[in-house]
């Protein structure tokens, strides 16, 4: 089991990602391309714009997420994960109805993942009906997340996995 915590929605500062052993496993860190979207975003109380980096203990780039700006279409993300040698796009895009939930359905390595989290339930990341990872936040300020890595065959991508959760469940909607 994950866990790390956000002070303030809006905040740029890196937040540390623990594992159950009270290690830091990386960082999480909010990034805006420029300081007219920061203010704006500020002012709507962390509302408007999503764009992360996560970063493991050495401060190498793993994921970076990014918030595609269409606001007359669905909810979009493009992630970026540097594995390796290796860069892989992956493409978020909400595909839940009546708003009930959190739906979306990515693929990674040439297999389709799909990502749901019903009302007050863990959100989970399933291959072929095969639960890889969990995820669960409490939205009261400090904001607490906890991320349960099921499939230990995963533990590699760990920081993929994070980053989906917390890009497409704690982003605005």
């Amino acid at each position: 089991m994950y866990e790390y915590r956000l002070l303030n929605r809006a905040s740029i500062k890196k937040t540390e990602i623990y594992n159950n052993h009270g290690n830091i496993l990386g960082y999480i860190q909010r990034t805006y391309p420029n300081i007219l979207m920061r203010i704006l975003d500020v002012a709507l109380d962390g509302n408007l714009f999503t764009d992360y980096l996560f970063t493991d203990t050495r401060g190498n780039l793993i994921v970076k997420a990014r918030q595609v700006r269409n606001f007359l279409a669905r909810r979009q993300y493009i992630i970026d994960y540097y594995e390796d040698q290796k860069h892989h796009k992956i493409h978020l895009i909400d595909k839940k109805f009546f708003d009930l939930g959190e739906k979306t359905v990515f693929d990674f390595n040439g297999q389709t993942y799909i990502l749901n989290k019903p009302l007050l339930d863990w959100g989970e990341i399933t291959l072929d009906n095969h639960v890889i990872a969990r995820w669960k936040g409490v939205y009261s300020l400090p904001f607490k997340a906890n991320f349960d890595l099921i499939e230990t065959s995963y533990e590699k991508h760990s920081l993929l996995l994070l980053a989906i959760f917390h890009t497409f469940l704690h982003s605005p909607k």
